[in-house]
């Protein structure tokens, strides 16, 4: 049986099957009372984005985006707040220095690890709601640029309606956010039941390391994942079938030899698959895709390999990652012009971040089928 390092979608050891009917059930029910609730504020933020001629979303993106705020203060606020100007600028600049440099990206990192040992002093205390922009410029040093940028557009709105309503918007954000974690928890939490573990034992040991924060998010960031790519995926789905060209991308994860022995070779859109290894997912992925007209890549760091806009407007995507990076991902696409789906890897494994020698991960193929195929 494989190992479960932070959270397992195979409840019966076996597929995620199970997982995909709980999630959609969860999403249908959240749904229906958070939109609700926060029907007046995404009224007033679409009026907002629609003065401006900013494109219009559905109410369950705009209220994905309040609780996604509410979350981030809930579990990041004290770290926001802590953070020290300086520290977010230079966090920033190395990671656009690593995007801009990829060659020296390991050094970069020794160095973005270095920086975040000093961002990393973490604390209950969680932001009142003045200081949403300081946990903007957290995201933005972490690296989670997707989410700032959504947030970014609400902080804007912020300021054009002024402090009081302001504040009472983001006091109502912290409580739909309380009300999610006690929800989800019941739900989902059987499927993230090795995250307190982790964070107490292996967590620490990545003090340092580039990656620090993102292997220590919390089990609510989790379940926020799961919600946040089934929201998203039914929000582009329309836009994604009515796309001529469709793509599978999938982490290089899930391929079974090892980096030095993959024969993929490297393609302007990520590796693709040479069939050395029958048994391998990323073979098998591939040749579904052979069948049913959509191609694969493997690509490490999800869709920075977008960034100039190849394919908007025509090309489609099925993003298979993990739940801390699948919906973000979504995001990320969709400012590049690009509908996306996802697929979540059953667990995580890959030796980046997880398991020094890398367990080769799966996900589940009948739902990716569903997905890339005009079901759901």
């Amino acid at each position: 049986m494989t190992r479960i390092i932070t959270y397992s979608l195979r409840l019966d050891g076996r597929n995620s099957d199970e997982y995909y009917r709980a999630i959609a059930a969860f999403a249908d029910g959240w749904f229906a009372c958070a939109v609700r609730d926060a029907e007046p504020t995404v009224a007033g933020f679409r009026n907002h984005r629609l003065a401006r001629g900013d494109a219009d979303r559905s109410d369950a993106e705009y209220t994905l985006e309040l609780l996604t705020l509410g979350v981030l203060l809930r579990e990041h606020g004290g770290d926001a707040v802590r953070m020290r100007g300086w520290l977010a600028r230079l966090a920033t600049a190395l990671i656009r220095l690593q995007d801009r440099w990829p060659r020296w990206e390991d050094s970069i990192k020794r160095v973005r690890g270095w920086v975040g040992r000093w961002m990393a002093r973490r604390t209950a205390q969680a932001l009142d709601g003045d200081d949403v922009d300081r946990m903007i410029a957290w995201l933005r040093a972490n690296d989670r640029t997707g989410q700032a940028a959504r947030l970014s557009q609400w902080q804007s709105y912020f300021s054009e309606i002024g402090e009081s309503r302001a504040r009472a918007i983001v006091a109502e954000c912290v409580a739909l956010a309380a009300d999610f974690a006690e929800a989800s928890q019941q739900t989902l939490g059987r499927y993230t039941e090795g995250v307190p573990q982790f964070l107490t034992e292996s967590a620490p040991r990545f003090v340092g390391r580039y990656d620090a924060e993102f292997v220590s998010r919390t089990r609510l960031e989790y379940h926020l994942g799961m919600l946040g790519t089934e929201i998203l995926s039914r929000a582009y789905r329309q836009r994604f079938l009515s796309t001529q060209h469709k793509i599978v991308i999938v982490p290089p994860c899930m391929r079974a030899q090892p980096e030095e022995k993959c024969k993929a070779i490297e393609t302007p859109l990520g590796a693709k698959c040479q069939a050395c290894t029958p048994t391998c997912r990323v073979h098998q992925i591939t040749k579904l895709g052979e069948k049913r007209g959509f191609e694969v890549f493997m690509i490490p760091d999800e869709l920075r390999v977008f960034g100039k806009g190849v394919g908007a407007g025509s090309l489609g995507v099925v993003g298979v990652a993990c739940a801390l990076t699948n919906w973000s991902g979504g995001w990320e696409a969709d400012s590049m012009g690009v509908p996306a789906q996802g697929v979540l890897l059953d667990y995580v494994g890959c030796k980046y971040h997880w398991d020094d020698d890398g367990i080769p991960t799966d996900a589940n193929l009948r739902k990716l089928e569903e997905v890339v195929g005009g079901k759901l």
